[in-house]
């Protein structure tokens, strides 16, 4: 899908580990792709060296006749009909987040889709020793499902709740990039009004003003608040009962941004709905 907002979310990355967790993220990818009539990766990342079974990787086809986007039994050429690119690759090693790292700067994508197992397993993908010796030249932007949360794509029905999207703004880093991306986000899956709330912790006066794009379904609403960031987006979170918390990390090593105690991985850590992680310096497309 080309982007109305110069960021474009046609081209999706989905790495999988098999879990249950990962099949709510395959979800949220498979919803993406199919709205936004674009490309989808399925990635399988492994510790141990051996070949993908392909039979375990999700099944776009059943899950589409689940939804009753196909009917039952559908043939795989009907899923090309609806406009959605689907392949399916695999990375075996050590080291899964090399593999996506890697893959990412060879092949690219425009937004990665992927579970997160929180404090204790984050680093199954990306491990903070990756942090000092690769700089990844990716600009994907990163959409993080946390295990145990529902997150707005059903993985039953596909029926998609996003109504209410919480975007900490700041100075530094520049928010444009992530309010872009949540408008092109909402424009592709979003139901008819999404209420976006930009909240700046701190000072009124420190408030940014980053260009709204212009949507009949964005309603934006501009906030502040006192504290310290992570209980302020998070408590913030929790009273608007935000579904998604879209979150601008600087410069072009957002993707490793979770590993270094940022303010995006300590949100990621308490989220009670998925993060998106956007680079503030994101190059359009």
């Amino acid at each position: 899908m080309r982007s109305r907002y110069g960021i474009s979310i046609g081209n999706i990355l989905h790495p999988t580990d098999f879990s249950h967790g990962s099949d709510v993220a395959f979800a949220h990818a498979l919803r993406l792709a199919l709205d936004a009539k674009g490309k989808l990766e399925i990635l399988h990342v492994h510790r141990e060296r051996e070949a993908a079974e392909w039979d375990n990787y999700p099944s776009v086809r059943d899950t589409l006749c689940k939804w009753k986007i196909l009917p039952p039994h559908a043939q795989k050429s009907e899923v090309a009909r609806l406009g959605v690119n689907i392949s399916k690759s695999a990375c075996t090693g050590a080291n899964p987040a090399a593999g996506v790292l890697d893959h990412l700067e060879r092949r690219g994508a425009d937004l990665v889709v992927m579970a997160t197992h929180r404090r204790e397993g984050i680093d199954r993908w990306l491990h903070s020793n990756l942090a000092e010796s690769i700089s990844t030249k990716s600009d994907a932007a990163s959409l993080f499902v946390p295990f145990g949360v529902d997150g707005f794509v059903d993985p039953d029905s596909g029926a998609v709740s996003l109504d209410r999207i919480l975007i900490p703004i700041d100075k530094s880093p520049d928010p444009q990039a992530t309010v872009d991306a949540v408008a092109d986000l909402v424009n592709a899956i979003g139901p008819e009004h999404v209420d976006i709330r930009l909240l700046h912790i701190g000072d009124p006066s420190g408030m940014p003003s980053p260009t709204l794009p212009v949507s009949d379904k964005c309603r934006w609403v501009w906030d502040t608040r006192l504290g310290s960031p992570v209980e302020a987006i998070c408590n913030d979170a929790d009273e608007f009962n935000a579904d998604l918390i879209a979150m601008t990390t600087s410069g072009h090593d957002g993707f490793l941004d979770v590993l270094r105690g940022s303010t995006t991985e300590r949100v990621l850590q308490r989220a009670k709905c998925p993060v998106l992680s956007v680079h503030a310096d994101r190059e359009s497309s």
